[in-house]
C-alpha cells in the first residue's frame, strides 16, 4: 500500500517536472566542485611504519598475549617431560596456531569486504599483522632455543636446533598464507586442522623416522629450510606487490 502522505510531500517538493534552469545550475555547480577537487592537493599517504604503529595499538596486545600463553605452555612441556631436541618441531606449529585469531579476524567477523575498500587495502593490513606476528614468533623461538640449550640432556648442536625450529615454522607459515590467499570458505578450520596435523606429524617422525634427526641428515634440513624459506619469501613479496596496487590479499569470503 502506498503512503499517500509521503508521495504528496515528495511531489510538491520536487515539482511536477524538471526545470531546465535549475538543471543547468546543478550541472554547473557539480562541474565547479569537480574542478576544485581535481586541482586540490592530494593528502599525503600514511607511511607503512606509521600504519604499523597504529595496527600495533589494536592488534599488538592480542598477538603478544597469545604468544606468551603458548610460550608458557611449551616451556612447561619441555621442562616437565623428558625432552629431547627432536621434540622441538612438535611445538613450532603451536606458535603459528596462536597467530591465527588475529590473521583470520576479518574473515571470522565478516569484515573482509570492508577491508578490501579501505585506503590501506587488505594487503597492507595483512602485512602489518604478519610483521607483528613474526616479531613475536622470533622472540618465542629464541626463548625456546635458550631453554633447550640449558637442558642437561641436550646433545645436539645449536645449528641443528635452529633448523628444528625454523623448518616446521616456515612450513606452517607458508601453508597458512596460502590458505588465506586461495581458499574461499572454511579457511579458519582448514588452517587449524593443518597446524594440529603438523604437530602430530612431527611427533610421529621422532619414532618412525628417527634417522632424520641424526647429524648425517643435516643436509636434508638445510635443503628444507632453503626451499620453504623461498616459498615464504615469495608469499611475502606477493603481499607487498598487492599492497602497492592497493588490493586485498586473498579472497573475500
Amino acid at each position: 500500500m502506498r503512503d499517500r502522505k509521503l508521495e504528496n510531500s515528495l511531489y510538491h517538493s520536487l515539482g511536477q517536472e524538471i526545470q531546465p534552469k535549475r538543471l543547468d545550475e546543478t550541472i554547473k555547480g557539480c562541474t565547479e566542485i569537480m574542478r576544485e577537487y581535481k586541482f586540490s592537493k592530494m593528502e599525503p599517504r600514511t607511511s607503512f611504519f606509521h600504519y604499523l604503529s597504529d595496527v600495533f595499538r589494536f592488534e599488538g596486545v592480542p598477538i603478544f598475549i597469545l604468544q606468551a600463553v603458548t610460550l608458557f605452555v611449551v616451556c612447561l612441556m619441555i621442562t616437565s617431560v623428558a625432552d629431547i631436541p627432536q621434540n622441538i618441531p612438535v611445538f613450532m606449529p603451536l606458535f603459528v596456531l596462536a597467530v591465527m585469531p588475529v590473521i583470520f579476524k576479518s574473515q571470522f567477523y565478516g569484515m573482509s569486504e570492508i577491508e578490501a575498500v579501505t585506503r590501506a587495502s587488505g594487503a597492507q593490513i595483512m602485512l602489518a599483522k604478519l610483521v607483528l606476528a613474526g616479531a613475536a614468533n622470533l622472540v618465542c623461538i629464541t626463548i625456546v632455543l635458550c631453554l633447550e640449550v640449558s637442558l642437561p640432556n641436550n646433545d645436539s648442536e645449536l645449528g641443528q636446533m635452529v633448523l628444528y625450529c625454523f623448518v616446521p615454522y616456515l612450513v606452517c607459515m607458508t601453508g597458512m598464507l596460502r590458505i588465506v590467499r586461495l581458499q574461499r570458505k572454511e579457511s579458519i578450520r582448514t588452517c587449524a586442522v593443518a597446524m594440529l596435523a603438523s604437530c602430530i606429524f612431527w611427533a610421529i617422525s621422532t619414532r618412525v623416522i628417527p634417522w632424520i634427526y641424526a647429524t648425517s641428515a643435516i643436509g636434508f634440513w638445510m635443503i628444507a629450510f632453503v626451499v620453504f624459506g623461498v616459498f615464504f619469501f615469495k608469499e611475502v613479496l606477493f603481499i607487498v606487490e598487492m599492497r602497492k596496487e592497493g588490493k586485498i590479499y586473498g579472497i573475500i569470503a
